[in-house]
C-alpha cells in the first residue's frame, strides 16, 4: 500500500489545488511560507498545525486559513493516517471579484484565529465546492475557468460569512510545554532583528538548552536555527518589496551581520537572491 497517494493536482498561474491521502509520518517542508493563500480542509484523521506562533489540533472537518507570507508548517499528530483537500490562490488569479464583491473577501485570511470549525452539513457544503473544482479541472469543458473561479468565490463568501457569524475562538493545543515553546517563538517574532542564541533562550525561559532543541523541533517542526532564519528572511522580504533600503542595511535589520551570509540563508530559503528577489518584485 503506498504510504501517499493524490488523487488530483493541478498548479495554474496563482492558483494550485490538491487532494491527496498519506499514510505515513508526514512534516511538511522547511522553511514553508509563500505569497499566496491557503486554504486547508482535512477530510479525515488529525494533524498539528503550526502557524506563525501557535499550533493548533486540526480534526476532520476543520478549515485552516493560511495568510501571504504567514510560516506554517503541519506536523504528524496521534494519528499518521490523514486525508486533506488544499487550495492556494492568488489575488491576481481571482481578479474579478473586486469588482462584483461589496467586501474584501480576502480579509478572512486576515482572523486571529487561522482555524473555522463546521458542522456536519457544512463539511458536506465545503467539500462539494472542492470537488466541484477538481471536477472542472478534470474535464476542462467549455467555460471550465469560468464554474472554477465562480466556484472559488462562492467558497470564500461562504468562509467570510462564517467568520462574521461566528463568535472568536481560540483552538491553540493546550499542552504546558507546548505554550512554552509558543512563548519562545513569540519572543523571536518580536526580537529576531537582535542576536538570539540558544543560551540566551536557555536563560530567559528556564529551559535547558539540550531540551529546548529537542522539544521546539517537535512542537514547530523548525529546528531553532531553521525557524529563526525563516523569520528573518519573511521581514527581509518585505523589505525588499516595501522600501528602498540596500542589501546591506536590510541584513542588519533584520538580525544578520553582513550581506554574505544574509544573502546565502535567503538563496537557500527562497532559492533566489535577495536582489533577484527584489528586480522580480519590481517586475509585477
Amino acid at each position: 500500500m503506498d504510504k501517499i497517494r493524490t488523487y488530483f493536482e493541478k498548479d495554474y498561474k496563482g492558483f494550485y489545488i490538491c487532494h491527496n491521502r498519506r499514510s505515513n509520518e508526514f512534516d511538511m517542508k522547511l522553511n514553508h511560507f509563500h505569497n499566496n493563500y491557503e486554504i486547508y480542509y482535512l477530510i479525515s484523521g488529525e494533524r498539528n498545525y503550526f502557524i506563525k506562533d501557535r499550533i493548533y489540533r486540526v480534526e476532520k472537518g476543520d478549515v485552516v486559513l493560511i495568510n501571504a507570507f504567514d510560516l506554517h508548517k503541519t506536523v504528524s499528530a496521534s494519528s499518521v493516517m490523514h486525508e486533506r483537500l488544499l487550495i492556494n490562490l492568488t489575488k491576481d488569479f481571482m481578479d474579478f471579484s473586486s469588482y462584483i464583491c461589496e467586501i474584501d473577501l480576502f480579509s478572512v485570511f486576515e482572523r486571529e484565529d487561522n482555524i473555522i470549525k463546521l458542522e456536519k452539513n457544512e463539511q458536506t457544503y465545503i467539500e462539494g465546492l472542492f470537488f466541484k473544482i477538481i471536477n472542472e479541472w478534470r474535464e476542462e469543458s467549455e467555460g471550465y475557468m469560468a464554474v472554477v473561479k465562480s466556484t472559488i468565490l462562492e467558497l470564500l463568501v461562504f468562509l467570510n460569512r462564517k467568520r462574521i457569524n461566528s463568535i472568536t475562538q481560540k483552538y491553540e493545543y493546550k499542552n504546558p510545554t507546548y505554550e512554552k515553546i509558543l512563548d519562545i517563538t513569540k519572543y523571536i517574532n518580536n526580537n529576531y532583528m537582535y542576536d538570539i542564541t540558544l543560551d540566551l533562550l536557555s536563560g530567559k525561559f528556564y529551559i535547558s538548552t539540550s531540551y529546548l532543541c529537542r522539544v521546539f523541533k517537535k512542537v514547530t517542526g523548525f529546528s531553532f536555527v531553521e525557524y529563526l532564519n525563516s523569520v528573518r528572511i519573511k521581514r527581509a522580504q518585505k523589505l525588499l518589496t516595501e522600501t528602498v533600503y540596500n542589501i546591506t542595511d536590510i541584513a542588519q535589520k533584520v538580525g544578520y551581520e553582513g550581506p554574505t551570509h544574509f544573502g546565502r540563508v535567503f538563496k537557500a530559503i527562497t532559492g533566489i537572491s535577495p536582489l533577484k528577489f527584489r528586480k522580480m518584485n519590481k517586475m509585477q
